[in-house]
């Protein structure tokens, strides 16, 4: 007793000493801004129906270390918040809480380190063919799912299956044409166009497929129809074979979910390895909103905790923890309506990137939860090149050369730039609204942001916040000028969905052959995206302003680094390299 008093008045007087030297709260300013920006306030723009992962907002900042840990804390019990109007389906849940639990009690194929390189985890390895039309994946052999029974390609099959079209993963899946087993142990996976590492969308949980129970036919004493003599089942005594489904798909994960208030450690988990965090049982916290996965994390029920730094459901931890800057392949830019009579001129568009102050909005709107991106893909992509992203950065010397060379110019001497438009005869001025969902408030201050830059260049641009229903319903119409985007990408930044016929991305007549080919190109050997994004920015089909990064917060020496992967909080696998492949 006398030990845990005083750790509590430890926990006291430091909460005192961070207090006093807090001085005034970031997140105030913040949302003074917001207030003055749309004239409503940040509480009015919150959808009910979203968690932290899905709102956007500016906190109070804590400044994002990625840390080595020695595991230390002699913790007798962990603990995970759960949210449990969200469920366990890993493929459409969108709370970042329940995602956090999903590592304990599912794997994936392959996981996506820091370095977007796939790791094999149920999977052994892969190969692909010379075409790169087909890749075969090799699973582990003997692993089990909860219930005791053994993984197999049907699963795994049937995993991806329940992916494609998902909330969760959306339309990565567009491509595969066929998925098929060959044997129990083997996975086929045939794709319209070529891939050279199609694992990097192979990181999606597997789950157990479900039992098909068909129910036994009748005796011909209770199944003879008087219209049917020869004793078959009429249509109304026939019943079609039920699919019988657990309350959450079973996973091969080191932990089985008991109930919502208990997972306990599986006993015949197929790793040598300690998951990363190893107790009898991990207990599920209930939670409904970000105030109650705080006040559960800093009284040490809770032990883990992924949040979205830029969400408008976030709010501040004051305890003890530590904190790691998650990646993510969250990408937000500026989009553009390619009927616009303005906008349609790529020559104009492509001037956008050099008046776009990138680090200023990083630090000023994310608090540093964001890395900024010239280029449509992460900073820490492999294939990011630093020196093609350099000859499209920030720079007003270079905004006005590009202005110069489209042709654009203050014509008539009022101040606002003007462009001859051919189509028409005459010259317009450089002036249209810019489209904002108004749920996340960092991304109106972001928007606010490039809108007030480019007007002090010359544009007369008007900012224009919307509900998240108006804002899609206004982008599949194509009515907008411009707009300021986030999309969660795959981890192989394909870029597809923006330029494929009836992608789902391609606002404004954004699809086109032509892009789409260098696209494929890209997707056939990773590391060749420079004509792509060379093009992508040098004409302006989109432009990219940052990748977003989430916060980790955990109690201090829980556990090891969890942000060594994109999605899942893994032990470091015993070889720690890459797949390799092989081409048959």
């Amino acid at each position: 007793m006398k030990k845990r008093i005083s750790l509590l008045l430890a926990a006291a007087l430091l909460a005192g000493t961070l207090s006093g030297c807090s001085g005034t709260n970031p997140i105030d300013w913040v949302k003074q801004k917001f207030r003055d920006v749309t004239g409503v306030s940040e509480e009015a723009t919150a959808d009910p129906t979203e968690t932290a992962s899905a709102d956007n907002a500016a906190p109070d900042r804590e400044i994002p270390v990625a840390l080595d840990t020695e595991i230390s804390n002699e913790l007798v019990r962990y603990g995970l918040a759960y949210q449990a109007e969200y469920g366990l389906d890993p493929y459409h849940c969108l709370s970042l809480n329940n995602r956090v639990i999903f590592s304990f009690l599912y794997e994936p194929l392959f996981a996506v380190n820091s370095a977007f390189e796939a790791v094999p985890v149920l999977a052994e390895g892969y190969d692909i063919s010379d075409d790169g039309l087909t890749t075969t994946v090799y699973l582990q052999k003997d692993v089990r799912f909860h219930d005791g029974s053994r993984l197999t390609a049907k699963d795994v099959l049937y995993s991806i299956d329940q992916a494609r079209g998902s909330d969760y993963y959306g339309s990565r899946f567009y491509a595969v044409t066929n998925a098929s087993a060959d044997g129990d142990y083997t996975v086929v996976l045939n794709t319209s166009t070529a891939y050279e590492c199609l694992p990097l969308l192979l990181d999606i949980p597997i789950v157990k497929e479900p039992v098909v129970v068909v129910p036994e036919a009748p005796s011909p004493e209770e199944g003879v129809d008087t219209e049917n003599p020869d004793g078959a089942a009429s249509p109304d005594t026939t019943e079609a074979p039920v699919e019988v489904t657990p309350s959450q798909p079973l996973g091969t994960g080191p932990y089985c979910f008991v109930s919502e208030h208990q997972l306990e450690r599986f006993a015949d988990w197929w790793q040598d390895a300690s998951p990363i965090a190893n107790f009898p049982s991990i207990s599920l916290y209930a939670a409904t909103t970000s105030a109650d996965i705080r006040d559960h994390f800093e009284y040490e029920d809770v032990n883990l905790v992924r949040t979205d730094p830029n969400s408008s459901a976030y709010v501040n931890f004051h305890n003890d923890y530590e904190l790691w800057n998650d990646t993510t392949t969250i990408m937000q830019y500026v989009g553009y309506n390619l009927n616009s009579n303005v906008f349609s001129n790529y020559g104009l568009r492509s001037a956008i990137t050099y008046a776009i102050d990138r680090e200023k909005i990083v630090t000023e709107q994310t608090g540093g939860f964001a890395a900024a991106a010239v280029l449509p893909c992460s900073p820490n992509a492999p294939f990011y090149d630093v020196r093609l992203a350099n000859s499209f950065s920030y720079s007003t010397a270079r905004f006005y050369e590009q202005l110069e060379s489209a042709s654009v110019e203050d014509m008539d001497g009022d101040g606002v730039l003007d462009l001859y438009v051919t189509s028409l005869g005459y010259a317009v001025p450089v002036s249209g609204t810019m489209l904002v969902c108004s749920s996340s408030y960092q991304r109106v201050l972001a928007a606010s942001e490039i809108v007030d830059a480019l007007n002090a260049l010359g544009f007369d641009l008007t900012l224009k916040t919307v509900d998240s229903t108006e804002f899609k319903q206004a982008l599949a119409l194509g009515n907008f000028d411009l707009y300021y985007g986030e999309v969660r990408m795959s981890a192989n930044f394909d870029l597809s969905p923006f330029f494929r016929y009836g992608g789902s991305l391609s606002y404004g007549s954004l699809a086109d052959s032509y892009m789409e080919n260098l696209c494929k190109l890209a997707l056939a050997n990773n590391g060749n995206t420079y004509n792509l994004y060379e093009r992508v920015c040098g004409r302006g089909y989109i432009t990219p302003v940052l990748f977003k990064n989430y916060a980790l917060y955990s109690t201090r020496g829980s556990v090891a680094d969890p942000s060594e992967y994109l999605d899942w909080i893994l032990p470091k696998p015993q070889q720690a390299a890459p797949a390799e492949t092989t081409k048959q």
